[in-house]
């Protein structure tokens, strides 16, 4: 019989926390836009887990009351019958050990999803409200466009355009960030970003440009840099990374909830990775405080 994963209750219980509170309430739209697709993955995450939770429930359910029959029906055979054969005896004191397991499993089963229906229901609720906060603020945020008119230029201007390979760039501006040069390792990792937003390279770039915002304590900035890391390249493989500086930044803004959120979402998602362990580390020390 498959079993849950035990972390999934307890990440759940923070989650709404979490997808809300990391776009702040001061966010562009833009910000807005990709804290809500965050959130939207994660509610459908948590949709399939409560079907698989509840499927697992109803197969306890069917498995609870055969090994119930069984028992009923060998009490009463053993009470017509003193002379019972002994491997009747042996099975059937075997049975309330396997009804006591089953029917345990069955109560942490429905446990599970009484909780995660519970967190469903309120990550869907905080979705509508931050698509009527959008809808709100988009509406107060129109202004009248007034057109600029440039003049006319006698002669066209050429500009002449600097090509530096991807791997090179990409080094001097991880050169810039080893030395301490956090701003002009930010403006080079951008400039990247720019020009070779498809390599695999590019998430690497933004995990860099949060690590730089992380390091200069702008922990706001951090956290949508990792955010962009999330949503633009979700196979990267600096996803695991930038779930725990990202919890860590939450950490140094003084916001436990979600840093736990957090941690336990990276231990949940990536459990094969080290970043998960450290991230657990962090949610045994943030319970213990």
């Amino acid at each position: 019989m498959k079993n849950s994963h035990p972390v999934i209750v307890i990440f759940s219980l923070l989650l709404f926390s979490l997808v809300f509170f990391s776009a702040g309430t001061g966010t562009t739209d833009d910000q807005s836009k990709k804290t809500y697709e965050l959130m939207y993955q994660d509610i459908q995450s948590l949709k399939l887990q409560v079907a698989e939770l509840a499927s697992m429930v109803k197969q306890n359910t069917a498995e609870l009351k055969e090994i119930k029959d069984q028992v009923k029906i060998l009490n009463d055979l053993l009470r017509k019958s003193q002379a019972a054969d002994e491997s009747l005896r042996t099975e059937i004191n075997n049975l309330p050990l396997q009804y006591q397991k089953v029917n345990s499993s069955l109560e942490e089963l429905q446990f599970q999803l009484s909780t995660l229906q519970d967190i469903l229901q309120a990550v869907q609720s905080l979705s509508e409200e931050l698509k009527a906060g959008q809808k709100g603020s988009s509406k107060s945020s129109k202004q009248p466009v007034t057109k600029k008119t440039e003049p006319a230029a006698s002669q066209p201007v050429q500009t002449a355009v600097v090509t530096i390979p991807a791997q090179e760039m990409y080094n001097n501006a991880y050169s810039d960030y080893l030395k301490g040069n956090y701003d002009l390792a930010i403006e080079s990792f951008k400039l990247f970003l720019q020009q070779y937003p498809t390599t695999p390279l590019a998430d690497n770039a933004l995990y860099w440009i949060g690590e730089c915002y992380y390091s200069q304590g702008k922990y706001t900035e951090a956290i949508e840099s990792f955010n962009d890391l999330m949503l633009n390249y979700p196979n990267g493989d600096k996803v695991p990374a930038a779930y725990l500086k990202k919890g860590m930044s939450f950490i140094q803004q003084g916001k436990k909830d979600e840093a736990l959120a957090t941690f336990k979402l990276l231990v949940s998602k990536y459990p094969q990775q080290e970043e998960a362990r450290l991230a657990q580390q962090k949610i045994n020390e943030l319970v213990g405080k």
